[in-house]
């Protein structure tokens, strides 16, 4: 998150209200920012003019800010916004516009091609995850079991965020996140905080979560991914993420961040050194995991077996050092 992201604005009563609007399809997206900003009374702003940055946001609020009649925006962003940035932007201390509703536009029809694409799939998940709204296009009411699979696994994603089918034109009721705060939390973050609570209708997608104290082997880990990921062993894991440790890189706790078959393993703080056996016990892997049909079981089992053994762990960092790791250099993506 880029540098505004962190500094804290003022009251909202400083701001002028910001609904920011993000979808993968462009059309749908278009279509529903602009009767939200007409149903609001609000001022539609195009992903065109979003993209000049947030610098033009300001200058446009200044503009027609004071304007009798207007109460707010509506921001279209386009597919490659990253909604990261655009909370840390509306919740920056020298911005007006304050952000108050994030609606992803899903089209569920188009969800399952999507979750199967390498290209679209990280964007979709990252966005359903940020959103305090979901505005839903639902497929053809022929086809209920997928529209029951699709809600699920949104339920799964975003617990937080509020659901809306989309009807004859509606849009949905004002939602005030206060994002300055923190985002809606997404739902691998509520698994590890053992706050999650599974919808009742889950369309067949399940969660679990994974703990063990010790780090992973990273050879057996390989595998396990493999077989996860590439094979679809244990079920079709969707979305995972969590902390994780290598033996090879003992000294550096890593966030896991998956979405279909791609898995990133990026180095958060390095460790201090361990000066024994009790310290190193304390640092392992912590992963929640969403997906259809898992087999919790059988994944869990397959993971406990890719960490390190008593005899591996006895031998110590020096040992581990030499084993060999073919994940990418840290900040790359990896296939599993």
């Amino acid at each position: 998150m880029r540098e505004s992201a962190k500094r804290r604005r003022g009251p909202l009563v400083d701001g002028i209200e910001a609904i920011a609007v993000v979808g993968l399809c462009a059309a749908e997206r278009r279509q529903y920012a602009m009767g939200l900003a007409r149903d609001r009374g609000y001022v539609f702003v195009p992903a065109e003019q979003i993209e000049q940055g947030i610098e033009a946001i300001d200058r446009l609020v200044d503009l027609v800010g004071m304007t009798s009649g207007v109460h707010g925006f509506v921001l279209e962003y386009g597919q490659g916004a990253d909604c990261a940035d655009i909370i840390g932007a509306l919740s920056a201390s020298d911005t007006r516009a304050v952000l108050t509703d994030l609606v992803c536009v899903l089209d569920l029809a188009c969800l399952h091609s999507d979750l199967g694409s390498e290209a679209r799939v990280g964007a979709l998940v990252a966005q359903i995850e940020f959103a305090s709204t979901l505005a839903l296009l639902a497929p053809d009411p022929s086809d209920p079991d997928g529209i029951e699979a699709a809600i699920g696994l949104i339920a799964h994603l975003a617990p937080e965020a509020r659901r809306f089918l989309l009807c004859d034109g509606a849009v949905h009721e004002p939602v005030r996140w206060q994002f300055e705060q923190r985002p809606p939390a997404a739902g691998w973050t509520a698994i590890l905080n053992s706050e999650f609570r599974p919808p009742d209708r889950s369309g067949g997608v399940r969660a679990c979560r994974f703990e063990q104290v010790r780090p992973f082997q990273p050879q057996r880990l390989q595998a396990v991914l493999g077989a996860a990921l590439g094979e679809g062993r244990w079920g079709r894991i969707v979305r995972s993420a969590g902390f994780a440790k290598l033996a090879s890189r003992p000294y550096v706790t890593a966030h896991w961040d998956q979405t279909g078959t791609l898995l990133t393993l990026s180095p958060l703080t390095a460790d201090p050194l361990p000066g024994g056996g009790a310290e190193l016990l304390a640092l392992g892997q912590d992963l929640a995991f969403i997906g259809f049909d898992l087999d919790e079981a059988g994944l869990c089992e397959a993971l406990g077996r890719a960490v390190l053994t008593d005899a591996e762990l006895l031998a110590g960092p020096m040992a581990w050092l030499k084993y060999c790791d073919e994940f990418p250099a840290w900040d790359s993506a990896c296939r599993g």
